[in-house]
């Protein structure tokens, strides 16, 4: 199978590449500098009401402190060090806010997936007030975990994009019902996990072409993956095969902490 390569949209999960922390600014420049300008982040809500970019409930994996981000304020987590897990030349670099991450990437052509993590502490409309006081509502793409959040975002801005991540357990079955829910109720975008898509295959006609992709693309609706080996959306054993087989089964954008060997995949479909 060959496609044009811009038919597949690569994403940094969490702005990581070889070597970067991720969730910080640090990994976010350097995607952008890299050629990959799609870049998922988390959104979590401290307790006195901003807005981080931090991937787990607490802050012990990535950074030098522990705790909960919901029960801590933005100077304690701002006192932390995110970067020298990944490296001496990253220490000190501090958890980012929302607003400064918008900051950091103005005008360098970047879009950002916010991953919106259900909680207490982060507010629907704090995030898109944000957005819109930064000027960047054309440039983040809002992933919701449920219909109603979903519904939320539309209502406070309609001019917002938005990828539905549907729920349910990586490794299946996947439940079609909810899948078409989060279609119908006006996601642009729908993330799959791999592991549906290649069961969905038992059930394809013809052969080879996945019902639950082909069923959205019948809605009109891009069909995404998460790919990430960190936590087995795709085997860290052989990643590059089962980022082929996303491509070859039609998969129209991959969000992954391997964003230069996909590169290197889609280029390899590319020839003839």
């Amino acid at each position: 199978m060959t496609r044009p390569e811009q038919e597949v949209v690569i994403a940094a999960h969490r702005g990581m590449a070889a070597g970067y922390p991720e969730n910080t600014v640090a990994a976010f420049r350097h995607s952008v500098a890299a050629g990959f300008p799609v870049i998922e982040v988390d959104l979590r809500g401290t307790a006195d009401g901003h807005i981080v970019i931090m991937h787990d409930e607490t802050v012990d994996r990535t950074t030098s402190g522990t705790g909960e981000v919901g029960r801590m304020t933005l100077a304690e987590i701002r006192s932390l060090d995110a970067g020298s897990h990944a490296g001496p030349r990253f220490a000190g670099e501090p958890v980012p806010t929302y607003p400064e991450t918008l900051e950091a990437l103005r005008g360098l052509g970047a879009t950002l997936i916010l991953d919106i993590k259900q909680e207490a502490m982060l507010d629907n409309e704090h995030v898109v007030r944000l957005t819109e006081q930064n000027g960047a509502t054309a440039d983040v793409i809002i992933a919701a975990r449920s219909i109603t959040d979903l519904l939320d975002f539309r209502r406070l801005n309609p001019a917002l994009r938005s990828l539905g991540l549907v729920p349910g357990p990586e490794s299946g079955p996947p439940d079609p019902d909810a899948i078409e829910e989060f279609a119908r109720a006006g996601a642009g975008i729908i993330r799959l996990w791999p592991q549906w898509i290649i069961a969905s295959l038992d059930q394809a006609a013809p052969p080879g072409r996945p019902p639950l992709v082909e069923r959205l693309h019948d809605l009109g609706k891009p069909a995404w993956a998460t790919a990430d080996t960190l936590y087995g959306d795709i085997s860290p054993d052989h990643p590059r095969e089962d980022l082929t087989e996303l491509v070859r089964l039609g998969i129209d954008g991959i969000i992954t902490n391997l964003p230069e060997l996909l590169r290197d995949v889609l280029a390899a479909e590319r020839q003839p």
